[in-house]
């Protein structure tokens, strides 16, 4: 059959038990073309490109590859297809090296036929703009190697990440860095890319786009899955939007608005943020002052630092992922020590994170599913999991299952939690829900400061808003929120003081948050004068 399309799912759907997460869904792609998709946490987004890459198979429907029907049995059938994918959360073995993960995905995948004697021939392919041949010996690990193969992709495709670096050592930024350079690796001429800009500055994501076009003009086909709406109009050639698994809109891009794009994807016309003018006092909650603090591997991540937050308003940092702001509000937290420099919380200077949580300090990290909550643990469980609501509810350092229940409960119908079970497991819940089992469980007690890092990564606009709406809720209570974000443009929404971190130190912004190409230079530690 003769086709266009690169890749066609005709009527596919996807059934978990009672659960429909993919409804009857049509979708092409064609060579040389980026087709964005959209939707809501929930909305079968993930669950249609897990059904593409072969990590699902469908209940019902069909999947074509240039016209004829596959079937993906696992992952390493769809890359034999030439389909790569970059995952929202991340595939990659966490006591490895960079080199070590890209090493073992071409090792494993290299072959588009199943067999293992091409490893070579990819290589070459890989390498081939970069220098010489690079060689794995198949299944053989040769460190070097792996290294000048990680090296040839990071400088050609503009993505720097040291090949040496241990996995768990490196920002969420840099993994998600990994991730792609895996998928290109296999030289994928399918790629799936999960929020791939979620953690780039302006400029990098004008480099990123830059490349996604050379793709592009190679003939390769790529699906980009977004929350950023003006990312998908800038990039993309058709937009699908899904809402509760089916598919509601299929068109060019530049036919509908972004608005008109969120209201296919909710049902209805997104509400807009009442953002009441806002006065701070004069009270310091947060006094920083001359802190260092060292990384993972005993570098200098955050470098004689000085700020201060006051009551009622929300001070945002903005940065490039990876500049030294997980390891501010480590330090912060207590869970990150400090080489020098004191760390006031109301005057005091609590150690320990038990001790800074009683001052009245809470804390929303990164990465929710491995610093948020504890995927095995039920919401029940997980809504416990902050020695303020520990201690008031416990008698004699236990918690009754029917006050725990009961506890939970109420948090679970002020946070439109979904669905609303005490004893589920946390891991059967979307992303939008898991944030809102941390912000429950860490804005409830009403803390003096908030220290939000990253809050609505990896949202949708409906439970970014709902995020949104709760700090803002802090701040109109004369509480103080300390903003983290590699989100530019939710740091300038949100922030009544605005700061970069760069390289560890930080830089006040303020006065520069309407031009955002000065902005990005400070994020990249550049300055205006540079050049």
């Amino acid at each position: 059959m003769e086709t266009d399309n690169i890749l066609e799912l005709q009527n596919v759907t996807k059934t978990f038990g009672d659960l429909v997460a993919v409804n009857n869904v049509n979708f092409e792609l064609q060579a040389g073309e980026i087709h964005a998709i959209l939707g809501e946490n929930g909305a079968g987004k993930s669950t249609l490109m897990n059904l593409i890459y072969g990590l699902y198979q469908p209940s019902d429907g069909s999947i074509h590859i240039s016209g004829k029907p596959k079937i993906f049995k696992s992952p390493r059938d769809a890359i034999a297809n030439g389909i790569g994918m970059v995952h929202q959360h991340f595939m990659l073995i966490e006591n490895l090296t960079v080199a070590e993960n890209i090493a073992l995905t071409v090792a494993q995948f290299s072959s588009r036929d199943g067999s293992t004697d091409s490893v070579e021939s990819d290589l070459e392919s890989a390498s081939k703009d970069n220098g010489s041949p690079i060689k794995l010996n198949k299944f053989r690990y040769i460190k070097d190697d792996a290294i000048q193969l990680t090296e040839a992709l990071s400088q050609g495709f503009g993505l720097a990440v040291d090949p040496s670096a241990l996995v768990r050592n490196l920002s969420v930024g840099l993994k998600q860095r990994v991730e792609i350079l895996k998928a290109l690796a296999v030289d994928a001429r399918i790629l799936i890319l999960d929020e791939p800009t979620a953690v780039l500055s302006p400029q990098e994501v004008t480099g990123f786009f830059t490349i996604l076009r050379a793709l592009q003009d190679d003939n390769r086909a790529i699906t980009f899955i977004s929350h950023k709406m003006r990312e998908v109009l800038e990039i993309s050639d058709r937009i699908t939007v899904l809402r509760h698994g089916k598919k509601v809109y299929h068109g060019k891009t530049g036919e509908l608005s972004d608005r008109g794009l969120a209201r296919e994807m909710l049902g209805d016309e997104l509400s807009e943020i009442e953002r009441k003018e806002n006065r701070a006092t004069t009270d310091i909650v947060l006094n920083i002052s001359g802190l260092t603090v060292l990384g993972s591997r005993n570098e200098i991540a955050v470098e004689d630092v000085s700020m201060q937050t006051f009551r009622g308003e929300i001070v945002g940092i903005a940065g490039v992922d990876g500049n030294g702001q997980r390891e501010l509000a480590e330090a912060i937290m207590g869970l990150r020590p400090s080489k020098f420099g004191t760390v006031e919380i109301l005057g005091m200077q609590p150690s320990g994170t038990k001790n800074i949580r009683r001052c009245g300090v809470g804390y929303i990290p990164e990465d929710r599913r491995t610093m948020g909550i504890i995927t095995s643990f039920s919401v029940a469980e997980n809504l416990m999991l902050n020695i303020t609501h520990f201690e008031h509810l416990a008698k004699h350092g236990i918690i009754k299952q029917s006050v725990k229940n009961k506890a939970a409960m109420q948090l679970i119908d002020t946070y439109d939690i979904r669905p609303p079970f005490v004893k589920i497991s946390a891991s059967a819940l979307s992303g939008g829900n898991q944030q809102k089992i941390v912000l429950a469980r860490e804005i409830s007690p009403q803390p003096e400061l908030l220290v939000a890092v990253n809050p609505t990564r990896g949202l949708d606009i409906s439970a970014a808003q709902f995020v949104h709406k709760n700090l803002l809720a802090q701040r109109d209570r004369k509480k103080s929120v300390l903003l983290i974000s590699t989100e530019l443009d939710e740091v300038l929404q949100m922030s009544d003081r605005l700061y970069v971190m760069s390289r560890g130190t930080l830089i006040e912004a303020t006065a520069h948050r309407e031009n955002i190409e000065t902005l990005g230079l400070l994020m990249t530690g550049e300055t205006e004068t540079d050049g």
